[in-house]
């Protein structure tokens, strides 16, 4: 059998991968597996799972041919600049290929079964070998991996001008440095999946050498985004970004040297190398116990979850309990954790003894709207809660394009680039209609046009006399606007100004305890849900809420998502005028009914309390 770093990595992930895999190719009469050839789709996976819809928290591992051919540019430019700025801090010869079958090939061969890595960029000097692999994750996330003390970051890396390494002495205890030190072995930590890909990468590497007699010393980097990276503005002749040093001299990537790591991880990857041989000479499919190998809502999830988590992901399901993930404890006091309970079949709401539920007073009304097929709803919250509205009401919506790439000045890597909004304007109480009331902005191609959205936002939303901006989910317009506010200080005042009177519609259904502990609530009720329906499944995104309180839908729409929208705005620049036309028209349609949703269900709430 070949295996690829891909394949290797999953069917290590539990004895059963590597069956359901083989049942999958005898289906489709192919000898292709589910995880493509080469670790092509490994890439679009690594790529496209960092970007999600902030409304259904949909992310883009099921995608479509067209959203990989939109995006698949801005991965195949990271590559390439990546190893643009390896050639100016280790040398220019450093060999690399965007296409993966011209890249330097690792293999070796053990028994019945070979084994082969492709590398991003691959460097052989007199004395050593320089091994580089690309991802599409920021330094951030490495950077963070400490305690926050007193506000004060403290990490367990160091950052160089171009190279993180791990810090000799740590600015904390070494207990506390030695448990996030550990985090970098766990293979699905957000930062230790990472050294575990490289660690298998240098395994095959190294058994691929023990043959060719090559002893020399191996370096190996992660290349990943530079978080503090502030794009200049530059482009060159193709229209494409020219990303040199920024006014702080930083690069666009930066390396994080994990030899170390990755030789201490070596013993480890031997093992799993047997156990891999083991599922493969097995081929069991039978249904085994889940854990957290199967990574169900994170971004390198198993390709399998709704074939292993089908029962527990039907309606009714303990995960749709609020704060499932804090497990459940018992009239002793002993915790049960969640996947041990579906493991033990306990897997539905009603599984759940209500004794267990009486310290979590939001799980019991969750609890008693699935028995009695009731809603729950707290009245006074909620009337006190619209009450505090003032009129006209700005319901707002951002759309936006997280490119990998900053595309244009004052942008750092994956910042959300805004390129279009919706508002409906609400005069008074319920004097808003769906189309004469509504007003939007797209950009007309994928240029920067953000300064003309800010100008066009500020005339749309007029504060002079009040009123209230509504969002779903504050945090992120919350967000932009602050980021417009910094990149554009002419409109600081205006854009503060929308933030200061801007209100989350999910407190009103949901809750914000601190809001309502200042409108006179005891901290008990304050904690309380204002609404409550089975149908909501455990989640308060507007795609749920919405069916809830209306029978508008987003089926039929030619844009009906957010990961969508951002595939159609990666599409501009590859369409003719007719075309362009309509995708545009189906984004506004698709962003109107976004800030309309928002409109129906403040109604449907007021429907509710009899305002």
């Amino acid at each position: 059998m070949n295996i690829s770093k891909t394949i290797f990595k999953e069917y290590t992930r539990c004895p059963r991968v590597c069956a359901l895999d083989d049942l999958y190719k005898k289906k489709l009469g192919t000898h292709s597996s589910i995880y493509g050839a080469d670790d092509e789709k490994a890439d679009f996976i690594e790529l496209l799972g960092t970007m999600f819809d902030v409304e259904t928290g949909e992310d883009f591992i099921d995608v479509t041919d067209a959203q990989l051919e939109a995006l698949l540019p801005y991965y195949n430019r990271l590559e390439y600049d990546a190893m643009q700025v390896a050639r100016k801090v280790f040398g220019k010869d450093i060999v690399y290929n965007l296409e993966t079958k011209k890249q330097k090939l690792f293999s070796f061969r053990d028994n019945d079964h070979s084994y082969y890595c492709y590398l991003d960029g691959y460097q052989e000097k007199a004395d050593e070998i320089n091994v580089f692999e690309v991802k599409a994750t920021t330094s951030k996330k490495f950077m963070e991996l400490g305690p926050t003390v007193k506000g004060k970051q403290s990490s367990i890396f160091e950052k160089g001008k171009h190279i993180i390494r791990l810090h000799p002495n740590p600015e904390m205890e070494p207990k506390k440095a030695e448990t996030y030190y550990q985090k970098l072995f766990d293979r699905y930590h957000s930062c230790g999946r990472y050294v575990f890909d490289l660690a298998v990468e240098r395994f095959f590497i190294e058994q691929s050498l023990q043959t060719s007699g090559i002893t020399k010393k191996i370096n190996f980097y992660l290349v990943v985004l530079n978080a503090d990276y502030i794009f200049d503005g530059t482009y060159g002749e193709d229209g494409w970004m020219v990303y040199g040093p920024d006014k702080n001299d930083q690069e666009l990537v930066v390396f994080i040297d994990l030899t170390d790591l990755t030789k201490e991880y070596q013993t480890k990857i031997k093992a799993l190398k047997n156990v891999l041989v083991e599922h493969i000479e097995k081929m069991d499919a039978t249904l085994i116990k889940l854990g957290t190998f199967c990574e169900r809502k994170k971004q390198g999830k198993c390709a399998f979850i709704k074939t292993c988590w089908k029962k527990a992901l039907e309606d009714g399901s303990i995960l749709e309990y609020m704060m499932n993930h804090h497990g459940f404890k018992d009239e002793n006091g002993v915790r049960h954790d969640t996947m041990e309970l579906i493991n033990q079949g306990l897997d539905k709401i009603d599984s759940i003894p209500k004794k267990w539920l009486e310290a979590r007073p939001n799980n019991l009304i969750q609890r008693f709207c699935y028995d009695e097929k009731k809603e729950y709803v707290n009245e006074d919250k909620i009337k006190r809660g619209i009450k505090q509205l003032v009129y006209p009401i700005y319901h707002l919506d951002f759309e936006s394009f997280p490119s990998p790439l900053p595309r244009f000045w004052g942008e750092k890597p994956y910042q959300q680039s805004v390129f279009q909004y919706s508002l409906h304007i609400e005069k008074e109480p319920r004097l808003c209609d769906k189309n004469s009331n509504h007003y939007h902005y797209l950009a007309k191609d994928n240029e920067d046009h953000r300064e003309e959205l800010i100008q066009k936002l500020i005339h749309d939303i007029d504060l002079k006399d009040g009123g209230t901006v509504l969002v779903y989910n504050k945090s992120f317009e919350h967000t932009r606007i602050k980021e417009f506010a910094l990149l554009f200080p002419e409109y600081k005042k205006e854009l503060d100004a929308i933030n200061e009177h801007m209100f989350d519609l999910i407190d009103l259904v949901a809750t914000k305890s601190e809001w309502y502990q200042a409108l006179g609530f005891s901290t008990e009720e304050s904690k309380l849900v204002n609404y409550y329906h089975s149908h909501l499944h455990g989640s308060y995104s507007i795609k749920k809420v919405l069916p809830v309180f209306s029978d508008l839908t987003y089926e039929g729409l030619a844009v009906a998502n957010g990961t969508q929208a951002i595939a159609a705005y990666a599409q501009f620049k590859h369409l003719e005028k007719e075309e362009l036309d309509q995708l545009q028209a189906d984004l506004i349609e698709y962003c109107k009914q976004d800030t309309w949703a928002m409109a129906v269900v403040l109604w449907g709430l007021m429907d509710k309390v009899g305002l």
